[in-house]
C-alpha cells in the first residue's frame, strides 16, 4: 500500500500482511513507524475485507525495539518522554485490542519493543533462527510496549522476571518451550506455515472468529459470572448469524462452509 514508507502492505485474499521495512536498522522503530503502524492496525480493524493480519520485519529481523538514534524518539524532559509513551501506548492497544486475529512471524532478533511487539499478537510463528531479548535493563529502561502485561499472562511469574530483570537473549527454541510460541519451525517452513495458519483463520466465520478472540481477551480479568455472561450474550448474537446457518446447512449436506461475515 503506498500510504506508507515504513512499512510493506501486502494483502493475498482475506490475509492483509504488515512487514515492518526498515532493513538497514533491522526495523527499528522510528516515530514515523510508530504512527504508520498506528494507521495501518486503524484500518484493518475496521476493513471487513481483512480476517488476520500478519506482523513480520523485512530483511531478515523481525524488529529490534525503538529506534534510539531517529530524531522523532529523541525527547528532552519527563514531560515529553510521557506524551511520547502516551502515543506509542495507544499502539499497543490497538495491536492488543484489534479485533482481527493477528500472527506474529519472527524470523530473526525481536528485541525490546520489537519483542513485546510480538507478543501483543495472538499467536506466534517463529524461526529456530528467531532470537527474543527483553533488553530494556540493559538500557537503563523498564519494560514498555505492554510487555509487563503479555509476558506475566503467557508465562509463571519467576519466568517472566527473569527474562525482563536479566535481559538475556532466548533462542526460538528456548522461547517454544516456555510455551511463548504456537509454531516453532526451520527457516525453510516458516513462510508456508504462517500462510498456511493465516488462511485457515480467514477461512473460518470472522464474526465468530473475532467474538471468540475478543471473550478470551476478556477472560483472563474476569470472574466466572463475567464471562459466562459474555459468552451467552455473544453466543445469542451470533447464533441469529447467516455463516452459522451456512454452517449448519454445510454440515447436513456433507460439504465445506462459505462464509461471507453476515
Amino acid at each position: 500500500m503506498s500510504d506508507y514508507e515504513t512499512l510493506l502492505w501486502e494483502q493475498a485474499g482475506n490475509v492483509v500482511t504488515l512487514s515492518l521495512n526498515r532493513p538497514a536498522k533491522k526495523n527499528a522503530i522510528s516515530k514515523q513507524m510508530f504512527d504508520e503502524l498506528r494507521s495501518a492496525f486503524d484500518k484493518v480493524a475496521t476493513d471487513d475485507e481483512v480476517r488476520c493480519v500478519v506482523v513480520t520485519g523485512a530483511g531478515g529481523a523481525f524488529c529490534t525495539g525503538a529506534d534510539l538514534s531517529d530524531p522523532g524518539n529523541m525527547v528532552s524532559t519527563s514531560f515529553e518522554f510521557s506524551d511520547r509513551m502516551r502515543n506509542m501506548n495507544e499502539l499497543v492497544r490497538a495491536v492488543i485490542d484489534c479485533p482481527k486475529p493477528t500472527i506474529a512471524k519472527v524470523t530473526g532478533v525481536a528485541a525490546g519493543a520489537g519483542a513485546n511487539l510480538a507478543l501483543g499478537c495472538d499467536l506466534i510463528i517463529a524461526s529456530t533462527e528467531a532470537r527474543f531479548i527483553q533488553i530494556f535493563v540493559k538500557r537503563g529502561l523498564v519494560v514498555d510496549f505492554g510487555g509487563s502485561w503479555t509476558l506475566t499472562r503467557l508465562l509463571p511469574l519467576n519466568k517472566a522476571k527473569e527474562l525482563a530483570l536479566l535481559g538475556d537473549e532466548i533462542s526460538g527454541e528456548q522461547a517454544d518451550a516456555l510455551g511463548l510460541l504456537n509454531r516453532l519451525c526451520t527457516p525453510e517452513e516458516v513462510d508456508a506455515v504462517t500462510k498456511d495458519l493465516a488462511h485457515r483463520i480467514a477461512a473460518l466465520p470472522p464474526r465468530t472468529v473475532q467474538a471468540i478472540k475478543a471473550n478470551l481477551n476478556a477472560a483472563a480479568d474476569q470472574s466466572l459470572e463475567e464471562t459466562l455472561a459474555d459468552e451467552q450474550n455473544t453466543q445469542s448474537l451470533i447464533f441469529t448469524s447467516e455463516d452459522t446457518r451456512e454452517a449448519v446447512i454445510a454440515f447436513l449436506e456433507k460439504r465445506e462452509p462459505r462464509f461471507t461475515g453476515r
